[in-house]
């Protein structure tokens, strides 16, 4: 699960257990190596963090710390080959699946979506995402694997995701024509069948709280409205928390190690993209009228008010097992994250340690080493969280009309007992193919030397001597991890297999 990979390896290289001994290609510094220390000082001259700002049309909005854009110059030069890699990566379908949805329009019902939908599955594009049931089964279920990272405990048996304070980062220039409500669901756990209920949806931003004994049309309303603002959290919750806190990690990272540091070399393996994320994130969402703008409530110009509101909650002190505490996550033994999350962050702890290990033989030769040290002090203070919200989810949790990420064209009702037909706020007809796009290119394809369980398999891990065990016992507990996954889910109503090591790449490219 990559918050739980990239979480465990940057805790694990600040925190630093000890032991064991030599290198071949990678190597820790020598007090005395001057040449070297020369190579690094060298570098820290040619990147650093600075204060910065994202243009959103004429409006400049402040951004998280991190390099600055010069030509030419070190981050350009990573930016472009970490671009170059990402690129080749792209889902090949993205287009495809935008002008077949355009050509099969209008969308006016449910049928006309599912219509669409059948066509992109049938023709072997993409299957139809799972958000589409609109059952509160499947409601519920959604919160148990591709949503749900924010689901507080109320009591023994209520959750609640409280979106109260969303909706201020609505597009302010287009709140009549798509806008996220301020909201909080309130849920049910049945321990009897395992499901995760829908039991109350209150609109804030009207005061009212509809259930599933109001009008069919006010209840799917209500469960819009938690789709909408949730989605639009989701989405830029991931991107500060695994993406754009990377970057001043990063940049900290080349300006205190050398590249043959092993701590250099594994934080580098697993951040790679993140970079290239941030610049494409700048040009294909955050740009006006992008296919992003014009189908995300938020939009552009919300979104970047909302990272850097955000950027400020970004923590290194919670680890895996924090997160899961924090968020009442316990208490429900059957959400993917706690499921499986335990299993994984045990079998990356496991290999961290095993990996620093073989390059110190004691803590004295860990807090000796002048550039673990110095990368460690600047790191700390970028400060870094990560959750695993993105990727194929971001296709599966989406779907016109009833999971879309924004109401649209109407106002919310201003009191219960109205006449409610749901399609007076679903996505227009010719954003659907927009929003579908969008969707879609967050759904790349991995490749299996590009996801976890080839992990380590080239240089300079696979020049190493000293790693050969470690590599060996990882790759066979995330082999045991892909049949753990398939078999355990094969058995569930809404089954959920985008947690599988074979579906998770090893670097940043979503």
């Amino acid at each position: 699960m990559k918050t739980t990979l990239r979480k465990t390896l940057t805790t694990v290289a600040c925190i630093l257990v000890s032991i064991a001994s030599s290198v071949v290609a990678l190597s820790i510094p020598l007090v005395n190596d001057t040449g070297r220390a020369a190579t690094v000082n060298a570098t820290s001259i040619e990147i650093a963090n600075v204060a910065r700002q994202f243009l959103v049309g004429d409006t400049y909005y402040p951004l998280n710390p991190g390099p600055a854009m010069t030509i030419p110059s070190l981050y350009y030069t990573t930016l472009i080959s970490q671009v170059a890699t990402l690129s080749a990566l792209e889902n090949p379908n993205a287009s495809t699946i935008q002008a077949t949805l355009q050509a099969l329009g209008p969308y006016k019902s449910l049928e006309s979506f599912k219509a669409g939908y059948d066509v992109l599955q049938s023709a072997g594009l993409i299957d139809t995402p799972q958000a589409f049931d609109n059952s509160d089964e499947n409601f519920g279920a959604l919160r148990l694997g591709i949503r749900g990272y924010k689901i507080k405990l109320v009591n023994s048996r209520i959750r609640s995701t409280d979106f109260s304070a969303m909706g201020q980062y609505t597009d302010s220039s287009k709140t009549e024509s798509k806008y996220a409500p301020n909201v909080v669901g309130f849920f049910c756990n049945n321990d009897a069948n395992g499901l995760l209920l829908p039991l109350a949806i209150k609109i804030v931003d009207t005061g009212l709280t509809y259930t599933k004994e109001d009008s069919a049309g006010e209840w799917q309303l209500a469960k819009m409205t938690l789709d909408a603002t949730e989605l639009n959290f989701q989405q830029m919750f991931h991107l500060v928390h695994t993406h754009m806190v990377s970057i001043p990690i990063q940049v900290e990272m080349m300006r205190s190690m050398a590249t043959e540091h092993p701590i250099y070399a594994l934080l580098n393996y697993h951040f790679f993209g993140d970079m290239a994320l941030e610049y494409l994130g700048g040009v294909i969402l955050f740009s006006v009228d992008s296919p992003y703008d014009q189908s995300m409530a938020f939009g552009a110009s919300g979104s970047m008010r909302y990272i850097y509101a955000e950027f400020s909650n970004t923590s290194m002190s919670g680890d895996f097992p924090a997160d899961i505490g924090d968020n009442g996550l316990e208490y429900l033994p059957n959400h993917r994250y706690v499921k499986y999350g335990a299993t994984y962050y045990s079998i990356i702890k496991t290999f961290v340690t095993s990996y620093v290990k073989a390059y110190y033989d004691s803590e004295d030769a860990v807090q000796n080493d002048s550039e673990l040290q110095t990368w460690a002090a600047r790191a700390t203070v970028s400060e870094i969280k990560h959750h695993f919200m993105n990727g194929r989810v971001s296709w599966h949790s989406q779907a016109a009309p009833f999971s879309a990420p924004a109401l649209y064209n109407t106002p919310l009702p201003a009191g219960k007992g109205v006449d409610v037909n749901p399609f007076d706020y679903v996505i227009p007809s010719d954003v659907f193919p927009l929003l579908s796009y969008m969707a879609v290119r967050f759904y790349r394809p991995v490749p299996s030397d590009k996801s976890v369980l080839s992990a380590y398999t080239t240089s300079p891990f696979s020049d190493e001597t000293v790693l050969e065990e470690a590599i060996a016992q990882f790759q066979q507990s995330m082999a045991v991890m892909e049949v753990t996954v398939d078999s355990t889910e094969a058995g569930e109503t809404y089954p959920d297999t985008f947690v599988k090591p074979s579906l998770l790449p090893w670097f940043s490219y979503i």
